[in-house]
C-alpha cells in the first residue's frame, strides 16, 4: 500500500515539475509583439535592464543582469534604437544589443521612371537625406541620371547624397549590368538606358514595352527624330501649374523648347538617360519586338495601351480613331 501512495505522489509530483517546466518555458520564451526601445548612450548594465523591462521586453531585469554577468557581455551592450519582441529570452536580447546596429532603418520605395529630382524628394521625405539640392547636385555631378536604381530601400536616418547614390548605383550594377553585358548589338550602355529610359516613361502596358522600344530603334536606325514627348517633358523640367515634374498635354510651343533633349527639334538620341528605367524597359531594348516596323504609335487611353503604326498616314487615321471614342 505504502508503495502504491509512494508511487502515486512521485508522478504527481513528476506531472507537476513537468507542469512548471512547460509553463516557464512558455513565459520566457514565448515572443510577443515587436516593439521600438531606445537605449541611450552612457547608461550601465542595470538602467539598460529596467528599460527593457519598462518595455516588456523582458520578465526579469535579475536574470538578465546574471546573463551579462556570466557572459560577460555588459560592455559591448550598443547604444540606440532597436526593434525587439516583447518577452524575447535575455540570451537573445543581449545577442541583439552587441549585433543589432542601433540604427533606425527607414523604408523608401524608388519608383520607376523618376527622375533625379524626384528620387531626391522621396530620400528627404522619408528622412533619409537633410537636403534634396544637394543630392540632385551630387547625383548629376556624377552623371548618375538613369543610373539610380528604382527599387525598395531601407536607408538610416540623415544619410549624405554620396553613401545613398553609392547604393544605389550597386543595385544598378547587380540588376542592369549582367543584361547589358549579354547583349551584342551596337548600342552602347549608355544609349541603352537612354532609350530604356524614354520607353519607361511612355509603357503602361508591359506588353508593349518591345514594341515601344522597336519603335524608337527603328527611328534612329534610319535617322529619323524620336518625337518622344517625355524628353520635351523632361527639358521643360518642374511645372509649377501642376505641381509635377513630367508636365501634361505638351502644346506646340513647348515642342519649340531649345534643348538636346527636345526630340523633335534635335536628331538622334538626347545626352542620357532621362529617367531610371525598370528591368523590363532595359530588357525591351535589348531584345526589341522582332520584325516590328512600326514608326508611329499614339496612346489608346481606353485600353491603356497603343495603337502603333507603320506611316505617318496610318498614324493620323488612329489619331483621329482615338479622339472619335472621347
Amino acid at each position: 500500500m505504502k508503495k502504491k501512495i509512494l508511487l502515486a505522489v512521485t508522478c504527481l509530483l513528476l506531472i507537476a515539475f513537468i507542469a512548471l517546466g512547460v509553463g516557464a518555458y512558455k513565459y520566457f520564451n514565448a515572443y510577443g509583439p515587436e516593439t521600438e526601445i531606445t537605449i541611450p548612450p552612457g547608461v550601465n548594465a542595470g538602467q539598460i535592464a529596467q528599460i527593457l523591462k519598462d518595455n516588456e521586453i523582458i520578465k526579469s531585469t535579475l536574470w538578465f543582469k546574471i546573463c551579462l554577468k556570466f557572459s560577460g557581455a555588459a560592455p559591448m551592450l550598443r547604444s540606440g534604437v532597436f526593434t525587439l519582441n516583447k518577452n524575447m529570452p535575455a540570451s537573445k536580447v543581449i545577442w541583439r544589443l552587441i549585433n543589432d546596429s542601433g540604427t533606425k532603418d527607414f523604408k523608401v520605395k524608388i519608383l520607376e521612371g523618376w527622375r533625379i529630382e524626384e528620387i531626391a524628394e522621396a530620400l528627404e521625405n522619408a528622412e533619409i537625406i537633410k537636403d534634396k539640392y544637394a543630392f540632385i547636385k551630387a547625383a548629376k555631378e556624377a552623371d548618375a541620371e538613369g543610373y539610380l536604381f528604382p527599387s525598395t530601400y531601407m536607408f538610416p536616418k540623415d544619410m549624405q547624397p554620396q553613401e545613398v547614390i553609392a547604393v544605389m548605383l550597386a543595385e544598378y550594377d547587380k540588376n542592369i549590368k549582367p543584361l547589358i553585358k549579354q547583349y551584342k548589338g551596337k548600342l552602347t550602355e549608355k544609349e541603352i538606358l537612354t532609350i530604356a529610359s524614354i520607353v519607361e516613361r511612355e509603357a503602361i502596358l508591359d506588353s508593349e514595352r518591345p514594341k515601344i522600344a522597336a519603335v524608337y530603334l527603328n527611328r534612329v536606325k534610319i535617322g529619323k527624330k524620336l518625337e518622344a514627348d517625355p524628353t520635351v517633358q523632361y527639358a521643360l523640367g518642374y511645372n509649377a501649374k501642376e505641381g509635377r515634374h513630367w508636365k501634361k498635354g505638351i502644346t506646340l510651343k513647348d515642342l519649340r523648347i531649345d534643348s538636346p533633349y527636345n526630340t523633335y527639334r534635335y536628331n538622334g538620341l538626347p545626352p542620357g538617360p532621362i529617367s531610371s528605367p525598370s528591368v523590363n524597359s532595359v530588357k525591351a531594348v535589348i531584345n526589341p519586338e522582332p520584325n516590328f516596323d512600326a514608326l508611329y504609335f499614339v496612346a489608346d487611353n481606353e485600353t491603356g495601351g497603343h495603337i502603333f503604326s507603320k506611316n505617318y498616314h496610318q498614324h493620323l487615321q488612329s489619331i483621329r480613331a482615338v479622339r472619335n471614342k472621347k
